[in-house]
């Protein structure tokens, strides 16, 4: 939290004036009391800078501290997760070092003096594999790796994703309201709009044909305009 309060100074403060007119109308919305606590003017201090748009980085420490310190689900669930007798503790030990930035990937190696770079070992296998240039492989971090961006892992990813997908919609089918208007068109197969066009009764109220033809102007004046 107080490395989020530097930050803000660093963003808000820049300019005295801009910086006490800042406090000003900060103070005058109710909030003064934060200033009277570290911790939650700290984090006032990060919530703004999460909903600054031109801020990439973590507004605390790491990212992994950015997603311990969210309100919501992600703290609760993470911690009914590691606490159920249910998750087979192989899985809890991989979502421990991953949420704490310690997953031993290439970049965390490389840190810690465990290896000579941090490039992705799996996209110079592939590359090698099909004799294409070595030259600027991507960092193998957790992001890059539970990707469809590593070719070695892409069947993998989308494999996960598919199964994700139809536990969700199953899910949904199964537990819904009864009465619902809902209908899940999906189910648990990839399919083209054009495909479910034709299962569908919705040809019935807007017909195909008129779907190609309004994309297609669209298409046209994005043409036009660049």
């Amino acid at each position: 939290m107080n490395h989020a309060v530097i930050n803000w100074s660093k963003t808000f403060l820049h300019d005295t004036n801009a910086g006490l007119h800042s406090i000003g109308q900060a103070a005058t919305m109710g909030v003064q009391g934060d200033l009277l606590s570290n911790e939650r003017w700290g984090r006032r201090c990060m919530l703004q800078l999460q909903e600054d748009e031109n801020w990439s980085k973590p507004t605390t420490t790491t990212w992994a501290a950015e997603f311990l310190l969210r309100e919501g689900e992600s703290r609760e669930f993470l911690g009914s997760c590691i606490r159920s007798g249910a998750v087979h503790e192989a899985k809890k030990r991989r979502a421990k070092p991953v949420i704490t930035c310690s997953f031993p990937c290439g970049k965390w190696l490389l840190k810690i003096g465990a290896r000579a770079s941090p490039i992705c070992e799996l996209c110079k296998r592939e590359r090698g594999m099909r004799g294409a240039s070595i030259d600027s492989l991507p960092t193998e971090t957790v992001a890059h790796i539970q990707s469809a961006g590593c070719n070695l892992q892409k069947k993998s990813v989308i494999g996960a994703h598919n199964r994700c997908w139809k536990y969700l919609i199953g899910a949904i089918s199964t537990h819904g309201e009864a009465k619902r208007s809902l209908e899940v068109l999906g189910d648990d197969k990839d399919r083209q709009l054009h495909t479910l066009w034709k299962e569908t009764k919705i040809g019935e109220i807007l017909p195909w044909d008129d779907i190609e033809e309004e994309a297609e102007k669209l298409l046209e004046s994005r043409r036009e305009e660049r």
